[in-house]
Order: C-alpha cells, then sequence, then structure tokens
C-alpha cells in the first residue's frame, strides 16, 4: 500500500518546558498529511464546498510510540483506506527523519454529507469519481 510523506519541523511554540511536543500537535501534524493527500485528488475543503457536501471528522484516534523534540525533522506518512460506507479513513504514521523511529501511529474518518446534514450513502458522480480515483491509488 502507497504512503504519500509530508515532511515539517517540530517548532518551538509545540513543544512544553522540557522540549518534548504537546499530543495535541500530532492531530494538526494528521491534518498536513490528510490536506496533502485531498490537494492531490481535488478534494479540499473548497472543491467539497463546490460539490456540495461536507466531511466533517467523526473520529480521530492517536498511538503516541516516542517523543517528538524541538527541531526535530518529522515525516508525516498518510495513506487512505477502502471504506466500507460513504467516508474517508485516513491512516498515519509520524517518524523522526533521521533515525526514522515511529513517534506515533493514528487515524481519522470523516463522513459526507449534504449541505444540509443529510448523511450519504451511496458515492455519486463527480464525487464517487474522485474518491475513487484516490483510493485506487493507495492500493488495496
Amino acid at each position: 500500500m502507497r504512503w504519500v510523506e509530508t515532511t515539517t519541523i517540530v517548532r518551538f511554540n509545540e513543544v512544553d518546558q522540557w522540549g518534548i511536543a504537546w499530543y495535541g500537535h500530532y492531530f494538526a501534524w494528521f491534518e498536513l498529511g490528510r490536506m496533502r493527500v485531498l490537494e492531490q485528488f481535488s478534494l479540499l475543503p473548497k472543491d467539497f464546498a463546490e460539490l456540495e457536501v461536507i466531511a466533517p471528522v467523526v473520529r480521530a484516534q492517536c498511538e503516541f510510540k516516542s517523543s517528538a523534540l524541538t527541531n526535530d525533522t518529522i515525516v508525516i506518512r498518510t495513506r487512505v483506506v477502502k471504506p466500507e460506507t460513504a467516508s474517508l479513513n485516513f491512516q498515519f504514521e509520524i517518524e523522526r527523519e533521521g533515525d526514522r523511529t515511529l513517534l506515533a501511529r493514528g487515524e481519522t474518518v470523516q463522513v459526507l454529507t449534504r449541505l444540509d446534514g443529510i448523511m450519504i450513502f451511496k458515492l455519486t458522480g463527480e464525487l464517487k469519481d474522485r474518491v475513487d480515483l484516490m483510493v485506487r491509488y493507495f492500493g488495496p
């Protein structure tokens, strides 16, 4: 299965007094990876709006394995998993670039709804085409 990699540096404002990244920033880093993937398939929030769809996150999970430290260069690895329903399922791994130490592993799930909040259970049209292309890119 393929991954898309995004690199960033752990900034001073993201760490505590011991120089260890605060846990909430891992979700922000997941978002960096997720947006990189969505951009490749024209599924950014503005694209969803044009398709009259909203994609709220309904589940976010993270397992912390090791600490990211001030000035670490980290690699956010992101992939899409084929959904069972009309949703977007992302998996993430964050590694320290230098030694490839796994720092965290997580996932997010977004459901797809119409603008009026009614959940979409079956993808159709342009939305289906874009989501299918993205899922195929990442493989089985």
